[in-house]
């Protein structure tokens, strides 16, 4: 016998999204989200700006690498508020959530980044980075659920790691910075959505504990994923393809 859950009627896409926009309060984890991950990306930007102009201004790759590290800032800040907000829940959720949960994290952390690694520093250490970074968020996020959501964060995680950097090498000499702005949106429109349906599946006419962590412990911790993966752009291994 289906449960209530299960059998009950829902609202079309249409009106949940004007709901979203027009009852702020009713969504303001979700849109604090949001400004947290566009906060910490002005930030981070502009922070990259004043050491690429002071501290490395002699150096060549960086400011070569500028348009990639900006790739890389907004895949740290957006992965990682999606992640902040999953766990600003705290409940156990089903198993199927749990999934969606791990595979959509898993797969979008690890083919953002391993795409700008990739780009940067070839096929090995875009997998390896890719593969890490994928494999870490989809693993923590999907613990919601379980094993079955940690299966698949890890799952996940390992294909996109593995997967970006194919991408980044086939279109490398046709056009990837024009494809990069698409590519990119897409997947942010595609992570803040799973947040939009962690509320309406988990939230929704339930009282759920939701307490996410303030900016500046948001902040230092996409600082810190950023620092590290400047570092591996700039000091890390490159394989001769990165130079196509």
């Amino acid at each position: 016998m289906e449960s209530c859950d299960e059998c009950r009627t829902f609202m079309p896409i249409s009106k949940r999204m004007k709901s979203f926009f027009t009852e702020r309060e009713k969504y303001g984890l979700e849109w604090r989200m949001i400004q947290y991950s566009i906060g910490a990306i002005g930030l981070l930007i502009l922070l990259l700006e004043v050491v690429a102009f002071s501290v490395w201004r002699e150096n060549t790759l960086f400011l070569k690498q500028m348009p990639w590290l900006v790739y890389l800032v907004i895949t740290v800040c957006v992965v990682l508020g999606a992640l902040w907000h999953v766990r600003a829940h705290k409940v156990n959720v089903s198993s199927m959530m749990g999934m969606m949960i791990g595979m959509v994290l898993g797969m979008q952390a690890g083919v953002m980044m391993s795409v700008v690694i990739g780009s940067t520093n070839g096929m090995f250490m875009g997998s390896v980075m890719g593969l890490l970074f994928g494999v870490t968020v989809g693993v923590y996020a999907g613990r919601c659920c379980g094993l079955m959501g940690v299966l698949n964060g890890a799952i996940m995680g390992a294909m996109g790691g593995t997967m970006g950097p194919m991408i980044a090498l086939m279109m490398k000499v046709d056009h990837i910075l024009w494809f990069m702005p698409l590519f990119t949106l897409l997947n942010v429109l595609i992570l803040w959505s799973l947040n939009f349906l962690v509320y309406e599946e988990v939230v929704s006419g339930k009282k759920i504990a939701r307490q996410g962590t303030g900016f500046v412990l948001f902040f230092l911790s996409c600082l810190i994923m950023t620092i590290i993966g400047v570092l591996i752009i700039v000091y890390g291994y490159s394989s001769a393809f990165a130079a196509l």
